[in-house]
């Protein structure tokens, strides 16, 4: 069981005004390339939002708007989401975005939304598997229940939450082996059966925003929700269909070879309504060639930032996974481009390598003079 390389996966201090992802990609646009102080961020988001009230009306629920600069504000608790999903970082009181952060900002910046509350393929792609990264135990604990009971309303969500989330603890820390995991489940599971004294009133902060973050994504009705009623959509019913089953109860879960490779094999006609023509394993090496070499050189020129001529490796593949699945409608893993990079290339008379590190972030791709 060892093999299965499982961690907690957790956003634990959110807060029942943060449902709107828009509002994260919003707040990458302001940061872009530069620093901001707090202050200043939060008039821009407070701004931004007024701006688009217009567009907030016109989407399936009108809730999440921001509407104080207030260090209480949603605005705030937009910027602690941020940062727990780790898209932007605070630096001596000013914010900036991270490599995770500038790879989605690269991907939207030239996008045309009519309403940026409608997430774009781009978004729904990478949030999915952002938040799956960040918060699947808590994401696929409500999305087991939704998958079991159609139709429920928020009260059942929420009352109902403090028992299934424990009882998911308990089962994954049936299946760990990792000791310090298994004592992180059993710890968090006893805070919660002996600590939430009022368990509705704490799903209050985490059952509401995550039911709308999946419906920003796709996987939940939207004329159901509306009704306050909860139902997955063929593209949620297909999403839990593909994730991990584990332990003799078959509980959702998911793992850095699944998040790596299997997450990005999905066809993402069936959850993005996008059509995917061929596998990057059917490619011949000189289709392999022709469709990297012009974004590989596409990523240098957005994500090189010193003289010295090399970016991310992390940057680089989510960056060119995202790109080829939507815009040249290839099944391509980061895993897959890592691999295939992993072998010197000489594309374009650019030579690139790869050099990896033990430390993932610290992992780089270099342009050599061929």
């Amino acid at each position: 069981m060892s093999s299965l390389r499982l961690t907690y996966r957790a956003l634990e201090a959110t807060h029942t005004q943060t449902r709107r992802l828009a509002y994260i990609t919003a707040m990458l646009s302001m940061l872009g390339r530069s620093n901001l102080p707090e202050r200043l961020l939060l008039a821009k988001m407070a701004r931004w939002s007024q701006e688009h009230q217009e567009d907030l009306a016109g989407y399936w629920v009108q809730t999440g708007a921001m509407t104080s600069t207030r260090r209480n504000s949603a605005g705030a608790r937009y910027l602690d989401l941020a940062i727990n999903l780790g898209v932007i970082a605070s630096i001596s009181g000013e914010y900036r975005l991270t490599r995770i952060g500038l790879t989605l900002f690269a991907l939207t910046e030239n996008l045309d939304t009519p309403n940026p509350f409608i997430l774009t393929p781009v978004e729904r792609l990478f949030y999915t598997h952002l938040l799956l990264e960040k918060d699947a135990d808590v994401l696929l604990t409500l999305l087991a229940r939704l998958w079991e009971q159609p139709g429920i309303s928020l009260a059942g969500l929420q009352k109902s939450y403090q028992h299934d989330f424990v009882k998911r603890l308990l089962l994954k820390g049936r299946v760990v082996e990792d000791e310090r995991l298994k004592q992180q489940l059993l710890e968090r599971r006893l805070e919660i059966e002996t600590g939430w004294k009022n368990p509705e009133k704490y799903a209050e902060h985490i059952v509401p925003p995550r039911l709308n973050w999946l419906l920003d994504l796709g996987f939940l009705d939207t004329a159901s929700f509306r009704r306050h009623q909860y139902r997955l959509t063929d593209a949620g019913t297909t999403f839990a269909g593909r994730l991990l089953r584990l332990g003799e109860e078959g509980f959702y879960d998911v793992n850095e070879p699944w998040l790596s490779t299997d997450f990005w094999r999905f066809r993402p006609g069936d959850l993005l309504g996008v059509q995917t023509s061929q596998l990057w394993e059917q490619l011949s090496e000189a289709e392999r060639q022709a469709v990297c070499a012009s974004l590989l050189k596409e990523a240098f020129d957005v994500f090189q930032h010193t003289m010295v001529p090399k970016v991310s490796l992390t940057q680089v593949l989510l960056y060119m996974s995202v790109k080829l699945i939507l815009e040249n409608h290839l099944t391509v893993s980061p895993d897959d481009l890592e691999q295939w990079l992993s072998i010197s290339r000489v594309l374009d008379d650019r030579r690139y390598e790869v050099r990896l590190s033990p430390q993932e972030n610290v992992s780089y791709i270099v342009l050599i003079p061929a």
